[in-house]
């Protein structure tokens, strides 16, 4: 069996979003439901905004191997 390669930019958006519904979650156990969503919201636009161009593009001619 093959080892699975994980990129830097899959490691990040995978602890962001771990990140939020964690506290996504402490707001909804501390506060109410709509807190809750409207903090996870608010944390799906911060992720779409910070990581959507984490990975270098395709022609840059940056390869990691």
């Amino acid at each position: 069996m093959g080892r699975i390669q994980v990129t830097r930019a899959a490691l990040a958006r995978a602890g962001t979003l771990l990140g939020g519904a964690l506290f996504t979650a402490g707001i909804l156990l501390a506060l109410d439901v709509a807190a809750a969503l409207m903090t996870a919201g608010v944390l799906t636009v911060v992720y779409c905004l910070l990581l959507a161009d984490v990975d270098p593009p395709e022609t840059s001619g940056r390869r990691r191997t």
